[in-house]
């Protein structure tokens, strides 16, 4: 089978024969360890679900209530789902692994799947990009590396608040899970520009010392809610071609609520997202196109990202 990706990006250029060479023989080699987790899970789910239906039929005998019916039903799709995932988690993340750190290693940047520290979050919520309340924060998935001039670093964070009912009982919330990413330009801006997601009647005119920016474009006039400290810079910056390479950013990693700020050097961008970079479908085999195409189109959007803002960039220097 001849694999022919979609090389959009001169970092791509030649991955087709590289993946080839370097990444598909581990992948056909765990192809069998994939064939043998599912032969497991059907060995092992059928007597479980059969287990679980007859208590639920015991149950419902006895007393006729219909929630016998409803606990065999959702008690048997969720055995299923937790044995596959018992099965297939050894599988997923050693070929999320080999996929990601390969495609990452062939491009120049560096992949860090278990983050034990994070970037100072402060800036993000006090421009408004993440929330002020959270009790715990979990990093993982780093990225970092160079995209045409620009350091980048990007991650996962999952944010949670502890709650307490009136019983004094505690949970955990989630108050934002997504992706976190900072782009360094080694170019100072004059001011602050911060975007976020328009909320109608409760837009602000002014916030933490910025004014409201029109866009030029209505599309996105609707979608965001523009703030900064230089009028003309912001208005410079946020062309209606880089506003549309940030939904497409979004887009491309299934996220939504995408908000971002222009500060100092960096560009500061949160989406919330679920997993991204993940290994896709095992129910197809490991060797599937798709599944390395998908985890490129995310690289390639920040690629795009970059292309938009250092267009403007590099004319506002000559």
């Amino acid at each position: 089978m001849n694999f022919q990706f979609n090389e959009n990006h001169p970092e791509f250029s030649g991955f087709s024969k590289y993946f080839e060479r370097e990444l598909l023989p581990a992948l056909q080699a765990k192809e069998g360890d994939r064939i043998n987790a599912f032969q497991k899970l059907h060995r092992t789910a059928p007597a479980l679900i059969l287990v679980i239906l007859a208590i639920a039929g015991f149950f419902f005998y006895k007393t006729g209530h219909p929630m016998g019916l409803v606990f065999g039903g959702v008690g048997s799709a969720a055995a299923y789902a937790g044995l596959r995932q018992h099965f297939l988690k050894d599988v997923r993340s050693r070929t999320k692994n080999h996929l990601v750190s390969g495609i990452c290693q062939y491009i120049g940047w560096e992949f860090i799947e278990e983050v034990l520290e994070g970037p100072l979050l402060e800036p993000l919520i006090d421009n408004g990009l993440l929330p002020k309340r959270y009790d715990r924060v979990k990093f993982e998935d780093k990225m970092v590396g160079n995209a045409h001039g620009a350091d980048f670093e990007a991650l996962e964070c999952h944010m949670e608040r502890e709650d307490r009912d009136s019983d004094g009982d505690t949970s955990w919330v989630t108050v934002f899970r997504g992706s976190l990413m900072a782009l360094d330009f080694h170019r100072k801006f004059l001011g602050r520009t911060v975007v976020l997601r328009d909320k109608g009647i409760f837009n602000r005119k002014e916030k933490s010392g910025m004014k409201r920016v029109g866009l030029v474009d209505p599309k996105f006039e609707k979608i965001f809610q523009a703030y900064g400290t230089d009028q003309v810079e912001a208005r410079y910056l946020l062309t209606p071609d880089f506003m549309q390479r940030l939904v497409d950013l979004e887009t491309s990693v299934d996220g939504k609520n995408i908000r971002f700020a222009f500060l100092d050097e960096l560009l500061l961008i949160a989406v919330e997202t679920l997993n991204r970079f993940e290994a896709g479908s095992m129910s197809v085999p490991l060797t599937d196109p798709k599944r390395t195409q998908d985890i490129l189109n995310e690289i390639g959007a920040v690629y795009n990202l970059v292309d938009g803002l250092m267009k403007p960039q590099s004319r506002s220097s000559t």
